[in-house]
């Protein structure tokens, strides 16, 4: 990056306008930034259900991808909320490990973004890795988290059938939003959606 001229300042940044950002150095101190044009590259973090769900992260029982990927141990049971790539990814790798796993889908698919052919082929794919779907099935109210597990109450879609489900860790995938918190864009002309 020196040999580019590319300056390297490590710490938060806050936009205060369109062209300034102010620095809170990992050092120590603040270091005050204009630009011409900045571009905002923050990533994204995971969406997580309402609270009145009961089903807050708490990256041990209940999870996010990140949570997912730092499990002490092999749960026997998992379930996964949401029928997306992520979600399912890890799901995957979970059954592989010897988990128990099913996913509870609130539409008719998997991977409703896909080509319909190829989501049929991937679904029957999982299915023979030994993953339980529940399609067409929502997560309901009641929900809470216990000591040693998760219960899940299922409520089907177009039936409206309940079921429960008891767990030893829940993942929650359900999408992604941007990660754009503290960045002080209500400060400058950025508009931004419901999802950051």
């Amino acid at each position: 990056m020196k040999k580019n001229k590319v300056d390297y300042v490590k710490g938060w940044g806050k936009m205060t306008s369109n062209t300034d950002i102010n620095v809170d150095l990992i050092a120590g101190g603040e270091q005050q930034i204009k630009a011409k044009n900045v571009i905002i590259a923050t990533g994204s973090e995971p969406n997580e259900l309402p609270a009145s769900s009961g089903l807050a992260f708490d990256e041990e029982y209940v999870v996010s991808s990140t949570g997912g990927l730092e499990l002490k141990a092999i749960p026997a049971k998992m379930a996964v909320i949401g029928g997306g790539v992520i979600g399912l990814e890890l799901g995957s790798v979970y059954a592989r490990l010897g988990s128990e796993v099913t996913v509870i889908q609130h539409t008719d698919r998997i991977c409703p973004f896909l080509d319909v052919e190829v989501g049929k082929a991937f679904h029957q794919s999982l299915k023979k890795q030994g993953i339980k779907f529940a399609m067409n099935t929502k997560v309901g109210s009641g929900i809470n988290n216990k000591e040693n597990g998760v219960k899940l109450n299922l409520v089907g879609s177009k039936d409206g059938k309940e079921s429960v489900l008891d767990v030893d860790v829940c993942l929650v995938s359900i999408g992604r939003h941007a990660f754009t918190g503290g960045l002080g864009l209500e400060n400058t002309d950025v508009k931004m959606n419901d999802r950051g």
